[in-house]
């Protein structure tokens, strides 16, 4: 057998000299640096221009509410929300009477495609400055909490969407929300509940970058609570494909027509 004469180093560069033949690699599991410092790249100034706002005085309500449409501006890319939340349309009652429900509506991208699509809905979203800018677009959009909304209407709608919601919500307030959700819709529509997919590891080391998330919430647990509910015909979706899976999942659950 050959003989190993030895192997060199040069930076990141490995040469072993084997029997007088070379063969060269290089090292890619370099040691990281013990300490580094880099400059951040502002992020404040990014979110003000990419704020859809006829006028940048309006930034001047609560401050919770501006730093978190700001937030939603610089992490949540609205090209890729609005791609996505285009393929649940397929799934929402196309011809009830009925509008459909689109809780914690945001920036009101999901509002904004079931309008295009000639399906009547309407939004509630807790964030004031967000149901000030959806209004002035001419949606309809009202300021509540959802709980309060479901406990206190009487309407029956076509469907229920609550995008990106549910892991910002605790226990007993998600329950109650989808058993409320279960009695205001109406025989043969739908509940679409979308969040970050937990499995794909990519998501949990920046699930907390959004400080008010409080939970990342497996798919079968709530799928269980949708059943659990009385939800049936129960599809998953998932979206938005990365190294680590899929980023986003949906439930879409479906009331039984009788």
């Amino acid at each position: 057998m050959g003989k190993l004469i030895y192997k060199e180093k040069n930076g990141n560069k490995r040469t072993i000299h084997f029997c007088g033949l070379k063969f060269s690699y290089k090292n890619r599991k370099q040691a990281a640096e013990f300490f580094t410092v880099r400059k951040a790249e502002p992020l404040l100034e990014k979110a003000l221009n990419n704020a859809d706002v006829p006028d940048k005085s309006i930034l001047n309500g609560n401050e919770k509410d501006i730093y978190y449409y700001l937030f939603e501006n610089i992490f949540y890319d609205k090209s890729f929300i609005t791609r996505i939340q285009k393929e649940y349309v397929k799934f929402v009652p196309q011809h009830s009477d009925k509008y459909f429900l689109d809780a914690g509506c945001g920036r009101g991208e999901f509002l904004e495609i079931l309008k295009e699509n000639n399906i009547k809905a309407k939004g509630i979203e807790i964030n004031a400055l967000e149901v000030k800018l959806l209004t002035h677009k001419g949606l309809n959009v009202e300021k509540c909490d959802v709980l309060t909304y479901l406990r206190n209407t009487s309407e029956i709608f076509s469907g229920i969407s609550a995008i990106q919601v549910v892991e910002h919500l605790t226990f007993d307030y998600l329950y109650e929300f989808v058993h409320l959700a279960f009695e205001k819709i109406e025989n043969g529509g739908v509940l679409i509940l979308e969040t970050l997919c937990p499995q794909n590891i990519e998501n949990l080391k920046y699930f907390h970058a959004d400080l008010t998330h409080i939970r990342p919430i497996p798919y079968l647990s709530l799928q269980f609570l949708c059943e659990k509910a009385g939800f049936r015909d129960i599809q998953i979706c998932k979206s938005l494909p990365n190294k680590g899976g899929y980023v986003n999942y949906a439930i879409i659950a479906q009331k039984p027509v009788s």
